[in-house]
């Protein structure tokens, strides 16, 4: 992939993670001003289908980025830049000063993660115990308005204890937290998971959809995790 394709593959993605809407290289060259040629921004797109970046539904003339194109965008993002505002930062302080007890203060975190990230979080204390909060954000996207899709997630949310059992194995999330995306977790080829360790045998866990707010949503992992 050369510079200017990825620069292309940068910009459907993150259009795509705003609007939700497939991207089209006219709306690529009006809307996003770019000084390439429509052909060009054509050809290219064409190229990043055929490498398997970007795909195209059957209903519409725009691309989406697959899972694939996904995970190259995840990997070029220098996460550790990503920063918040102060106004999140005092209400995920604010979180932690109105709760008394260590399960009440990680659930008032979880509920305020998810009102700032507009995605479900999940707070387990144990393996055996699961607190979960805004899935009606999940249920809200324009992905899962199909109703097979919102019976397919709630049939694996009856079971989230079974797909929180590879975060407890995992060593890496015990310094910061991660991104696995479709197949590298069990929720769904759909979603997008975020996890953090939160505890001795505790987890904190964001789910979304592929297009989820990576920048964004890290910082407010990370910042959950400094607090704790």
């Amino acid at each position: 992939m050369d510079k200017r394709q990825k620069q292309l593959l940068d910009l459907v993605i993150e259009t795509h993670i705003a609007t939700a809407d497939p991207i089209g290289s006219r709306f690529l060259i009006s809307e996003a001003g770019l000084d390439w040629s429509e052909a060009t921004v054509r050809n290219d797109l064409r190229t990043l289908e055929e490498e398997g970046y970007l795909t195209h539904p059957h209903t519409s003339a725009g691309r989406v980025p697959t899972e694939k194109g996904y995970h190259f965008y995840l990997s070029n993002l220098d996460l550790a830049k990503a920063k918040l505002s102060k106004k999140d930062n005092d209400v995920l302080g604010m979180s932690l000063k109105e709760a008394h007890d260590r399960e009440l203060r990680y659930k008032n975190l979880a509920k305020s993660l998810a009102e700032l990230s507009g995605e479900t979080v999940l707070f387990a204390p144990s393996p055996e115990k699961v607190y979960f909060t805004g899935l009606s954000n999940l249920f809200g996207k324009p992905e899962f308005h199909a109703l097979e899709l919102v019976a397919d997630l709630s049939e694996i949310l009856d079971h989230c204890e079974q797909c929180l059992d590879q975060f407890f194995e995992e060593e890496e999330i015990d310094e910061e937290p991660r991104f696995f995306l479709g197949k590298e977790h069990s929720f769904g080829k759909m979603l997008s998971v975020l996890a953090v360790s939160s505890g001795p045998e505790s987890l904190l866990v964001m789910l979304g959809p592929l297009r989820m707010d990576y920048r964004r949503n890290f910082a407010l992992m990370n910042r959950v995790k400094e607090l704790l």
